[in-house]
């Protein structure tokens, strides 16, 4: 009982020391704090309206005869549950589980009490981000129920509902990293998409059953809900309350224990047992990367393009930046094919977030990603057209053209066919834009560390700058252009002159675009050239 004890108290000590790391470092970076300011600014006076809206709600469901809890608040907090632990589990599987000088510190205190520290620490960390947003919109629950009870149950409700998520998430995460780091990539990607597709196509029949609400409403993780309304005169089960709490529990025992058993494994092994297995093909594949552009593209070009692919093939967690925001953008673009006014605008969302994702995808960072490798590659004669066009080699003739077939599909299903063709060709340019915006602001706002003690040392992600800058630059430019091949065509109508001026507007914005692009390219190759180690 005292080493479990102990356990417990070195746990909190970890996870409290981790979490003050944290901040310490959060309040070094200037820009990252004006940008979370701004979006809890922003954030706020949103959260302000739809306090008006919980209120309101809130108070004509109390006023009912027998009030009691719709099916829809079931289906609402299930569908929260579930995105906030994949979040979780895909910052356990790709950064967060791992720590600094595992051997010193596994040495001086028990694995459980690191997993404890790793999870409490998380958990620190997801209540500061959801006390804003729970506190406002608390406030309305409140005041529409009429009672001061909720000021005791919602905190209780909070933290019992992130830690089933946390630990859930986690374990699950540290299953998936053990298992990346023992499986060839390829048969764990495979695994990753059949699964992803499966629970798409589960979805997709739940939406089209008419008990979908009902069924919700009886999963464990609707329980919750009930927990936010006790003591209001929302009728709450006292058999979900109860299985609320205990539920958790047995979530955060089970789900600790998982994770301490895979985690231990992912602090010992180090690479995993095929590192020498993966190494070995590269270095075979070393004296002739792209042997199919010999003659096209010289050597060191193609040399820079195997090695960033290689890179990117063998640790997936260096495109990890755009994970998030690439979920939260394909959730809103299946969210426009369920209207008909949404369907128009589904090929201009596509090509905005292909774009965004093709020019960021491998030339956010390159000279970080480089590593200790940097040196010699400044060292090297290796210019900088060869390093940048190496770079961005495998977005252009990989991601590029797959953009342009995709938007053009979904244009030819949509609109007419000019139009459609404008769009395929506003795909390509903007995609091929977005590749030179991203090369010169990882050039001009490189990263070369971790930002968290615990993420890993090889991998390093671009800079918060660089992330934010090149993804107003790209939607704003994609926007704009899209405007211009849709928005000018609508109002010049559809006579012999008004398309010719229509195509001539549409030629001279791709140019422009195209001209931003090439210039950004240019900017990054100069960079490249100039640059000096300190």
């Amino acid at each position: 009982m005292i080493r479990r004890l102990r356990t417990l108290v070195h746990g909190l000590r970890i996870g409290r020391t981790e979490v003050r790391r944290d901040w310490r470092a959060f309040k070094r970076d200037r820009i990252r704090l004006a940008l979370l300011a701004g979006a809890g600014l922003f954030g706020t006076l949103y959260l302000g309206l739809m306090t008006l809206v919980v209120q309101s709600r809130t108070a004509e469901l109390a006023a009912r005869a027998e009030p009691s809890l719709p099916p829809i608040v079931g289906l609402l907090v299930t569908l929260l549950w579930l995105s906030s632990t994949a979040l979780f589990g895909q910052r356990a599987a790709i950064r967060t589980v791992d720590i600094d000088n595992p051997a010193l510190l596994l040495t001086s205190v028990r694995p459980s009490a690191v997993t404890i520290g790793v999870l409490v620490a998380e958990e620190l960390r997801a209540l500061a981000f959801a006390a804003l947003p729970v506190g406002i919109l608390g406030v309305g629950f409140i005041t529409g129920a009429d009672t001061a009870v909720p000021i005791a149950t919602i905190p209780v409700a909070t933290v019992l509902f992130l830690t089933s998520s946390v630990c859930c998430g986690y374990a699950v995460g540290t299953v998936v990293a053990v298992l990346s780091r023992r499986i060839r990539w390829k048969t764990a990607h495979v695994a990753g998409g059949l699964g992803l597709l499966g629970a798409v196509a589960a979805a997709g029949v739940m939406a089209k059953l008419s008990t979908t609400l009902e069924f919700a409403a009886r999963l464990p993780t609707s329980w919750y809900a009930d927990l936010f309304v006790v003591g209001t005169p929302i009728a709450a089960s006292p058999y979900r309350v109860v299985g609320a709490v205990l539920g958790t529990l047995v979530v955060a025992l089970a789900g600790g224990s998982v994770t301490e058993r895979f985690a231990i494994q992912l602090w010992t092994d180090g690479e995993g047992t095929d590192g020498d297995v993966r190494r070995s093909p590269a270095t075979s594949e070393q004296s002739r990367p792209f042997a199919r552009l010999r003659g096209r593209i010289d050597r060191p070009t193609r040399y820079v393009a195997w090695r960033s692919v290689q890179r990117a093939k063998r640790d997936l967690t260096r495109v990890s930046h755009l994970g998030v925001p690439l979920l939260v953008g394909v959730w809103l673009v299946v969210d426009l094919v369920r209207t008909s006014a949404g369907r128009s605008l589904l090929p201009i969302a596509v090509g905005l977030l292909g774009s965004w994702f093709v020019g960021g995808c491998l030339t956010l960072n390159p000279l970080g990603d480089d590593g200790a490798a940097l040196p010699a590659t400044v060292a090297s004669p290796v210019d900088g057209h060869q390093f940048v066009g190496g770079t961005a080699l495998m977005s252009a003739i990989v991601g590029v053209p797959l953009l342009v077939a995709t938007v053009g599909a979904v244009s030819a299903a949509t609109y007419a066919l000019p139009i459609a063709v404008g769009l395929a060709l506003w795909a390509g340019v903007h995609g091929s834009a977005a590749i030179g915006v991203a090369l010169a602001l990882g050039m001009r706002f490189p990263r070369f560390g971790a930002i968290r003690v615990s993420r890993r040392r090889n991998v390093v992600p671009p800079s918060l700058s660089a992330i934010a800058i090149y993804s107003m630059v790209v939607l704003s430019l994609g926007t704009l252009g899209s405007g211009a091949v849709v928005g000018s065509r609508l109002l010049l109508g559809d006579s012999a002159v008004a398309t010719i001026g229509w195509a001539a507007s549409v030629l001279v914005w791709l140019a422009l675009e195209g001209g931003v692009g090439y210039g950004c390219y240019r900017a990054a190759v100069r960079r490249f050239n100039r640059y000096t180690l300190e």
